[in-house]
């Protein structure tokens, strides 16, 4: 199989192997049950879900990219709420957003180029909570 040939050239130059336990393989939705055993079978792969996530990214993005970056959004309106802006002076407000509020995308946007209104409401969060408007955790979120 030539999927095979070109894994194990690579094995061969780079010094690195695949390891089979972490393969996962997906397929689109057109393609056969056959075809994807005859791919699955030589490297013993589990087959990737739509709505998995490796290393806190989504392993898929479909057509919403709203749908799968919501939890990002989710992730950094619970950061905020736990923090009581109020008892915060503001050196202590910037300290917290620099090294958490804007860390938790930071790797999410360096592996993908995020919407325009997911970036809008991130910092609209992170607004809120600079100037001490976060009355209510729904209004985050």
């Amino acid at each position: 199989m030539e999927i095979q040939w070109v894994l194990k050239v690579y094995e061969e130059s780079s010094g690195q192997q695949l390891n089979r336990n972490k393969t996962s393989l997906f397929f689109s939705h057109n393609t056969d049950q056959d075809t994807r055993d005859a791919i699955k079978a030589p490297f013993g792969a589990q087959i990737i879900k739509p709505h998995e996530s490796y290393l806190g990214l989504p392993s898929l993005v479909g057509k919403s990219k709203r749908n799968t970056f919501a939890q990002l959004k989710q992730r950094v309106a619970n950061k905020l709420i736990g923090w009581k802006e109020k008892l915060l002076s503001n050196a202590e407000k910037d300290v917290l957003i620099k090294a958490v509020a804007q860390a938790v995308p930071s790797y999410t946007l360096s592996c993908f180029k995020l919407p325009n209104t997911l970036c809008d409401k991130l910092t609209g969060m992170v607004r809120q909570f600079w100037w001490g408007q976060v009355k209510d955790e729904r209004k985050l979120a």
